[in-house]
């Protein structure tokens, strides 16, 4: 008989790999998916797990105990954001995804439903992100000291809804979400500011741009109005992409570092190298940005005191 037995099987993906490998090559992409495994293993042992494969810009991972998988997780992205904060080479960003469930063991693989609903996680997690399902929620209610955030129901390809949550492996003050989930901002207690972005961002904006821009045929106000948001959005593309870090698809800033205000209805964030994200009406509630800049503001004070 197949040993089936549950465990925790957690998937975790570089953001950006193939945009970086396709921009600066296949020996700088391997070095990156090396340190990025290299730290991943150091986690994993840690913990008592096992690493069963690696797949180019990602890992599997899998443990015998629920928390055992949610305590690698956060040792993995702080480890990740030690790394970045370093600056000893390209950026390393992780979107981390977690279920407990049976899985078909072999000697060095496992198969299942479970298997395929943990790498749809990890594709739904943002960069710097663990996202989990029910399962794993169930399965640490012994541990009030791990907290999760609810994101609700999800419809995940291939394995169809689930509710997902989010670890919070980190204390986190204030969040501000872009109205099309492709971007979280993230205050932390640490006093950083995190860019958390969907996987890949590049999809997701031109994914917006094409449901903006009518037909040919389509004449009229209403077309017209929308051919103006698509080509203003063509224009803004490339200053979305160029705002993330040289790797991929996180970015973290310390708050003394960065310049923030909110004007006119537009958010505007400008990062320690002069790049600046621009945020208007449609993608941000202006009494949530309001609340957000509060608190940035009150971090910043608690660290000038």
């Amino acid at each position: 008989m197949p040993d089936d037995r549950p465990l925790a099987i957690g998937f975790s993906d570089l953001r950006g790999f193939s945009k970086y490998t396709a921009e600066r090559g296949d020996q700088a992409a391997l070095q990156v998916a090396r340190t990025f495994t290299g730290l991943v293993e150091e986690q994993v042992s840690r913990h008592h797990g096992r690493l069963l494969k690696t797949y180019g810009d990602g890992v599997m991972t899998s443990f015998e105990e629920a928390e055992s998988a949610v305590a690698c997780s956060a040792g993995m992205q702080t480890a990740l954001s030690v790394f970045n904060e370093k600056g000893r080479g390209d950026a390393v960003c992780a979107g981390i995804g977690l279920t407990w469930g049976p899985a078909i063991r072999t000697a060095d693989d496992l198969f299942g439903h479970s298997v395929n609903l943990a790498k749809r996680l990890a594709d739904a997690a943002k960069g710097c992100q663990v996202v989990v399902d029910r399962s794993i929620v169930d399965q640490t209610r012994h541990r009030p000291d791990l907290t999760f955030r609810d994101l609700g129901d999800r419809d995940l390809k291939g394995v169809g809804s689930h509710r997902l949550y989010e670890f919070l492996w980190r204390g986190e003050v204030d969040k501000l979400s872009l109205s099309d989930d492709s971007l979280d901002l993230v205050l932390t207690e640490d006093r950083k500011l995190v860019l958390e972005f969907a996987k890949p961002p590049e999809q997701t904006l031109e994914a917006i741009r094409a449901k903006l821009e009518p037909p040919e045929e389509d004449q009229g106000p209403a077309a017209a109005l929308k051919r103006r948001i698509a080509e203003r959005l063509t224009r803004e593309l490339p200053k979305w992409l160029s705002s993330l870090q040289r790797y991929g698809g996180g970015l973290e800033h310390r708050l003394e570092e960065i310049d923030a205000e909110f004007r006119d209805g537009e958010l505007r964030i400008v990062l320690p190298d002069g790049r600046s994200l621009r945020f208007g009406r449609g993608q941000i509630r202006d009494a949530e940005v309001r609340r957000f800049l509060d608190r940035l503001a009150s971090l910043r004070g608690r660290s000038a005191g």
